[in-house]
């Protein structure tokens, strides 16, 4: 078995995802990399990004987005953006969990986090999802859930409606591209419970606006929302 990982090895090098330099151990990516990593401040808030926050977000906020906290851990820089690429569209599915991992740590430092009962990966239509092959958001989920041992809830909200990428659209264009885009699957999970929903990047928040709401429109108890980056 060595000689055959040694001649892998020596074929087709372990190298860093992000500035493609040979690694020497079983890694993705380089120490110098996680290191360019940008972590973001947890003293304002995550959204408007200027007042006082509590649990990452402002009085404010919460009475416009109707989330009861926010976590995210790393600013959208270029290393961080290039990796979620790789992830969305290579299929380097370990980049999720990775990530996954650092979003996992972040979180068990919140007292909210021993409340929730599931963990909801923002879905993708499936018509994306058979066009992508997967949800990277299923992948960062799984790996919340496995590390804070939270159930998942990816049964409990679909997307009903085919969405056009939000990439280049404003605050306001997002929030009509996704209005009524989410359907409660399971009604019975929803009343009384207190949920994380977990995405990739949070860029104005209208996706899990949209999914908070719906939560809360079925009598969801306590909404929180977490992601690997800031956009």
């Amino acid at each position: 078995m060595n000689i055959i990982n040694s001649f892998i090895s020596l074929f087709f090098p372990n190298i860093c995802l992000v500035c493609r330099k040979k690694l020497t151990k079983n890694d993705i990516i380089c120490k110098k990399c996680i290191n360019d990593f940008a972590r973001l401040e947890t003293n304002k808030c995550l959204l408007c990004r200027e007042n006082p926050a509590e649990n990452g977000i402002c009085q404010s906020c919460r009475t416009e987005f109707q989330f009861d906290g926010i976590v995210s851990v790393f600013k959208f820089n270029e290393v961080i953006q290039n990796l979620i690429h790789n992830l969305k569209y290579n299929e380097f599915k370990k980049i999720g969990i990775f990530l996954g991992e650092f979003l996992a740590d972040k979180l068990s430092n919140y007292d909210f986090i021993s409340k929730i009962d599931y963990i909801i990966p923002v879905p993708l239509h499936k018509v994306k999802k058979r066009e992508r092959g997967f949800n990277q958001s299923d992948i960062i989920a799984k790996a919340l859930s496995d590390k804070l041992n939270i159930k998942l809830g990816n049964h409990i909200v679909k997307r009903a409606k085919y969405t056009k990428t939000q990439t280049r659209l404003t605050k306001k264009e997002r929030e009509i591209n996704v209005r009524n885009a989410f359907k409660i699957k399971s009604h019975k999970d929803v009343k009384n419970k207190n949920f994380l929903i977990v995405d990739d990047v949070i860029t104005t928040g209208s996706t899990m606006k949209s999914i908070a709401l719906l939560l809360k429109e079925y009598y969801a108890n306590q909404v929180y929302v977490a992601s690997i980056a800031r956009a």
